[in-house]
């Protein structure tokens, strides 16, 4: 329970209400899917639920932003290898913008 606590501090509060009025989650939450213009997507054990929260560029920023404690070019490395290590050892893999393992932008970041 606490670790899915932690990984909910990185998201916006309506995405966190969201996710918490999917019912009892934290015992058997193992991934949660953020796509740009679709709604949010919570594996459960081996069941997949979808939220009725759709999820804005905007929102996906915002949280790639608190990932990083607001300095997303401190972690350029972690996010031209596809993922980054938060909190907990939890990792958040995402789609992006990386060409030549080099830093070219978060602008384009659509998927975590």
């Amino acid at each position: 329970m606490n670790s899915v606590i932690e990984v909910l501090e990185y998201f916006p509060k309506t995405i966190k209400e969201e996710i918490k009025e999917c019912g009892n989650i934290y015992e058997n939450l193992e991934e949660i899917r953020f796509r740009t213009n679709r709604n949010i997507i919570l594996r459960i054990g081996q069941e997949e639920k979808k939220s009725n929260c759709v999820v804005t560029t905007k929102e996906i920023l915002e949280i790639l932003q608190r990932i990083c404690d607001n300095s997303i070019y401190t972690y350029q490395s972690q996010i031209c290898n596809g993922y980054i290590t938060i909190k907990g050892g939890h990792r958040v893999r995402y789609i992006r913008q990386c060409s030549s393992k080099r830093w070219t932008g978060y602008k384009h970041i659509t998927y975590l």
